[in-house]
């Protein structure tokens, strides 16, 4: 019946992991390649990969397509008069092209993948729509920020540092947007009884440990709301109603559908105690689930549907504004990351290499296509971000010397280009080890 657990997870990691690099690169590389092409340059190779060839192709242009056998990156190579002399005053060399050329050649890379990532985003809002969990607290953990700051069961999270959020992501973004910072983050809340309040959450816990879920560092969890109640189910029989929060289950704090779920499941036949708030009174209920059998299974059911979700379909002019916010949203979040990075607010312990990338591709692929899609839309516009960066070896370093010729009216000296590319070798490098190591640490720690 299929491969043992450990083994399919592993496959469908390796897999999802190999697929991620080999969409992102190349969609990154076509980019170059386009523009090259656009721009009268003769292209060389086009590879997906490094290392040893595995599939090649010459078209009838001359350039060579190649997949090779390390997906972890790519390139375009073009006939280039500083590798090869023999090039000089070919009309296809690439290195004596105008600036400006040269500038959106490099550019076209991150673009492309901007343009991916856009189109995975439409893709999802057109096939799936948009789902948006109301962020409604559960239980607060004692001795936690959160309790500190005052949340309590029934909070309904309106702003967070002065941003309105409408559900749980957005509320994680402004999290993320807030890391490292030394200020507490207010956070505007409807309290269960109708009143408006300001809770000052530090989040220091979550930059201490980013290994963490976010609001199981803070002291949150996320509130189980009931929807639709079946008309005649063990719940209508009980008494609840669409709305009520399920905030204990015999008398233990409930964090989440997901343990709830499974607790009912596990509870056929039993009486369990609801702790439950309605209209920001406590009540309770007694309830037992009822004994179901399916595909030769059995388990509890109560009949309720999961609530506070707000599902909004799109068609294909609206998706267009929804993918564009979603693409902002996401791109703000990657570039606070790298700032906080880079200005040392963030520990660069939390740099993740290809194991990481690996580890979150094939979890996000079992949790279907949707999510699957939605990270590589994300990883794309990190590709796409961290290869503006101004740093030699990356497409920022040579679209920056690009601008500073276009201003000079002259090109750089060539002693200086390959002294800079040197050292942004050398960056490059040392952060690439620096992720793989983290990830080694992560592995066997």
């Amino acid at each position: 019946n299929g491969l043992p657990t450990d083994q399919g997870t592993r496959m469908l990691t390796l897999l999802a992991f190999v697929v991620t690099i080999v969409i992102i690169v190349a969609f990154h590389e076509w980019g170059h390649f386009l523009a090259m092409r656009a721009f009268g340059v003769r292209v060389l190779t086009f590879s997906v990969g490094f290392g040893p060839k595995l599939f090649r192709f010459t078209d009838k242009k001359g350039t060579e397509w190649v997949v090779s056998g390390i997906p972890l990156g790519g390139y375009v190579k073009p006939l280039d008069a500083r590798e090869d002399e023999t090039a000089e005053g070919d009309p296809g060399e690439f290195s004596s092209k105008p600036a400006w050329q040269r500038v959106i050649t490099y550019a076209a890379g991150p673009v492309f993948n901007f343009i991916l990532a856009l189109l995975i985003y439409w893709l999802l809002m057109v096939g799936f729509g948009q789902s948006r969990m109301q962020a409604v607290v559960g239980p607060v953990a004692a001795g936690t920020v959160a309790e500190q700051a005052g949340f309590a069961p029934g909070d309904r999270i309106l702003e967070a540092g002065g941003t309105a959020v409408e559900g749980w992501r957005p509320f994680y973004n402004e999290l993320i947007l807030h890391l490292g910072e030394k200020e507490k983050l207010p956070v505007t809340v409807a309290t269960a009884s109708g009143d408006t309040a300001v809770r000052e959450l530090d989040t220091s816990p979550w930059s201490a440990d980013l290994e963490k879920l976010p609001l199981d560092a803070l002291g949150i969890s996320q509130a189980v709301l009931i929807g639709e109640v079946v008309g005649g189910s063990a719940a209508d029989q009980a008494g609840l109603l669409a709305g009520d929060q399920v905030i204990a289950l015999d008398g233990e704090p409930l964090s989440g559908w997901q343990a709830w779920q499974e607790t009912i499941m596990a509870s056929a036949g039993q009486t369990l105690e609801l702790t439950v708030l309605r209209d920001g009174a406590i009540r309770r209920f007694a309830v037992t689930p009822e004994t179901v059998t399916e595909a030769g299974q059995s388990f509890g059911r109560i009949g309720v549907a999961m609530g506070g979700i707000y599902q909004q379909q799109f068609g294909p002019g609206g998706a267009i504004v929804a993918a564009s916010e979603r693409f902002v949203e996401q791109s703000e979040v990657v570039w606070a990351s790298l700032v906080k990075l880079v200005t040392g607010k963030l520990s660069l312990d939390n740099l993740g290499g290809p194991i990481t990338i690996a580890q979150v591709a094939g979890e996000s692929a079992s949790y279907g296509i949707a999510s699957f899609l939605a990270l590589l839309a994300y990883l794309s516009i990190t590709l796409g971000i961290i290869n503006l960066l101004p740093v030699p070896m990356l497409d920022g370093g040579w679209i920056f010397f690009g601008i500073i010729e276009m201003i000079r009216g002259r090109s750089l000296p060539e002693r200086f280009l390959m002294a800079a590319q040197g050292v942004g070798l050398t960056l490059v490098i040392s952060f690439m080890l620096l992720a793989i190591y983290n990830d080694l640490v992560k592995q066997f720690s």
